[in-house]
C-alpha cells in the first residue's frame, strides 16, 4: 500500500497517517508513505518518500512525481489521506486502474472529491459524511490510542477545578473564545500547544486579567499525563472533522465540555455540548457540576471503547483484496 498525504501542515490528520501506517506495518502489512518531509521524521520501519507539498494539487510536477512513484512501486492499494491528496488521486484515476483507490476525508471543505473516483470514500465522522452529500461514503472514526499515565506536575499555584485544552494555536481552535469565556469560571485553564496565535493569546490573557488563572503551556508531549492531572478537558473549536483530543479524553474517562463539533457531538451527552456560540453560554457549561460530569464521562468511556478503532483503519477494506497487502 502507498499512503499519500500531501498537506504541509501538522495536525490530527498527519498524526493519524503516521499511527495508522505504523500499526499496519506492525501487523505485517507492507505500507509506504509519501508525504511532506517534516511528517516523515523518526518514522521507524516504514519506507517513506518526501514530497514538495507546497505545490498546488494541480501542479504537473507534483502529479508526475506521484504517478512515477505509483508506477515504480507495484502497489495494490493507494490510500489518500485528506482532501488535497484525494483530489490528486482523483486526477490520476485513469492512470491507476490496476490499484484499489481509497480516500479518507478528515475535514470540512467547500468542495469534496467525487466518490466515483474511488473504490472506497471514507469520512472520519458522521457529521462530515453528511456534509459530503455523496452516496457510498463510509464513516470510520480514526483509531485513537491513549495510555493512562501518572498525573503531570502542574504549575505552582494551580487552583481547582483544572480544565485542559489541547491544540495548535490557530484561529479555528477558538482559544480566544475560550479565554474570554473562562472569565466567568473558577479554577485554572491550561492550554497546551504552540502556533502563530501564541502572542495574540498571551496578550488576551493579560488584557482580561487572567494571568493567574489561564496558562499557555506551549507544545507538550505528555498530553495523557496532563489529562490525568486535569479535572476536565475542554474543546472550543469552530470546526473539526475529527477531534483527537476528544477521543483521547473519552478513552481516559475525563469529563469533556465542547463546542458543537465532531466527534464530541456524536458521543457526548447534550449537557456537555454548548449549543450557542456566546462565551457566556460556554461558561455555563464549564460551571456545571463536575461530579455529575465525571459520572457521565465514565458512561461515555464505555461507549467510546466499543466504537473506537484501535488503529486498524484499513483492515475492513483490504482483507479480501487480491494481490496481498
Amino acid at each position: 500500500m502507498l499512503m499519500l498525504s500531501d498537506n504541509p501542515g501538522i495536525g490530527g490528520m498527519e498524526k493519524h497517517t503516521r499511527e495508522l501506517a505504523t500499526a499496519m506495518g506492525a501487523q505485517g502489512q507492507q505500507v509506504e508513505i509519501a508525504a511532506a518531509a517534516q511528517h516523515l521524521k523518526d518514522l521507524e520501519g516504514i519506507t517513506s518518500y518526501p514530497l514538495n507539498t507546497h505545490r498546488s494539487r494541480n501542479s504537473p510536477a507534483l502529479l508526475l512525481a506521484i504517478l512515477h512513484l505509483i508506477r515504480t512501486g507495484n502497489y495494490d492499494i493507494l490510500h489518500a489521506q485528506g482532501t488535497k491528496a484525494a483530489f490528486v488521486l482523483q486526477r490520476l484515476a485513469s492512470f491507476t486502474r490496476r490499484q484499489f483507490r481509497i480516500a479518507t476525508i478528515h475535514g470540512f471543505k467547500s468542495r469534496y472529491p467525487r466518490a466515483s473516483a474511488f473504490h472506497q470514500l471514507i469520512a472520519v465522522s458522521q457529521a462530515l459524511a453528511n456534509d459530503m452529500k455523496q452516496p457510498g461514503v463510509t464513516v470510520i472514526y480514526n483509531g485513537v490510542s491513549a495510555t493512562p499515565q501518572a498525573p503531570a506536575l502542574l504549575p505552582a499555584g494551580t487552583k481547582r477545578p483544572v480544565w485542559l485544552a489541547v491544540g495548535r494555536l490557530v484561529p479555528v481552535k477558538g482559544f480566544d473564545f475560550l479565554i474570554r469565556a473562562f472569565q466567568a469560571c473558577p479554577g485554572t485553564l491550561l492550554i497546551a500547544g504552540d502556533g502563530p496565535e501564541q502572542q495574540r493569546l498571551d496578550d488576551l490573557v493579560s488584557s482580561t486579567g487572567q494571568s493567574n488563572t489561564v496558562k499557555l503551556l506551549g507544545f507538550r508531549k505528555d498530553v495523557p499525563a496532563l489529562m490525568a492531572a486535569a479535572d476536565g478537558v475542554v474543546i472550543s473549536s469552530e470546526r473539526e472533522g475529527f477531534s483527537y483530543v476528544c477521543g483521547e479524553a473519552l478513552l481516559l474517562g475525563k469529563p469533556i465540555i465542547s463546542t458543537n463539533v465532531p466527534i464530541a457531538n456524536e458521543f457526548l451527552p447534550e449537557h456537555h455540548i454548548a449549543s450557542t456560540d456566546t462565551p457566556e453560554a460556554f461558561a455555563d457549561c464549564l460551571n456545571q457540576d463536575l461530579v455529575q460530569a465525571i459520572n457521565r464521562a465514565i458512561r461515555c468511556q464505555a461507549t467510546s471503547r466499543k466504537a473506537a478503532l484501535p488503529c486498524h483503519h484499513d483492515r475492513a477494506h483490504t482483507d479480501d483484496l487480491p494481490g496481498g497487502d
